[in-house]
């Protein structure tokens, strides 16, 4: 592993790398996308495809820690580390707001993964200028939508299909510092603050 990250063990005990990730983890972000069962891609991507097209891909791996920030989460007991959940954040023009979209691998639901990258990539789209964010999400899915609620998000209208939050990164700070996170939570904090300001991503 490189020395852009944050090496912890989740409360299950599994080892796990977190750092950003970029155009050199193309082959992990197919990975991660054919893990997901079809009905967690359908909740993330609207579509329950088991592939995505080359230019989703393309998009998705082009971060420069600025305008499009993503942090995954390496599992570090499986051969080649594959990806086990990413975050990302991406700007919206050159606004201070920026479009947040996760994705947990379903083996991993309920680890704390999703805290955890949340944590990093608010941490550092805040140390970029970014103050809201917005989520888009499927009305019936449900774990991600109490998610989002706690953390501050605030749904506009709640009659359709697709639900959009909104939120003040700074209150997602807020809300994400009040959950209990234990060691892992800690583990990361610690890095963060070794880490600013924290590098773009090639």
């Amino acid at each position: 592993m490189d020395s852009i990250g944050i090496s912890t063990h989740l409360e299950t005990g599994e080892p796990v790398y977190l750092r950003p990730i970029g155009r050199r983890d193309r082959a992990r972000e197919v990975e991660v996308i054919s893990r997901l069962s079809p009905h967690s891609r359908y909740l993330r991507f609207f579509t329950g495809a088991a592939t995505i097209p080359d230019h989703v891909i393309d998009q998705l791996v082009n971060t420069d820690g600025y305008n499009h920030i993503a942090w995954g989460a390496l599992e570090l007991n499986l051969p080649g580390a594959p990806l086990m959940g990413v975050v990302r954040a991406i700007r919206k023009g050159n606004s201070r707001e920026a479009d947040l979209a996760l994705a947990v691998l379903d083996a991993h639901h309920g680890k704390g993964l999703a805290r955890l990258l949340l944590e990093a990539v608010v941490d550092q789209a805040r140390s970029v200028g970014i103050t809201r964010l917005t989520a888009e999400t499927l009305h019936e899915n449900a774990p991600a939508r109490r998610l989002f609620k706690a953390i501050g998000g605030k749904a506009a209208g709640s009659g359709g299909v697709v639900v959009t939050y909104g939120f003040d990164a700074a209150t997602v700070a807020e809300r994400l510092a009040e959950m209990p996170g234990g060691k892992p939570m800690q583990d990361l904090r610690a890095g963060l603050a070794l880490m600013q300001p924290l590098p773009r991503v090639a």
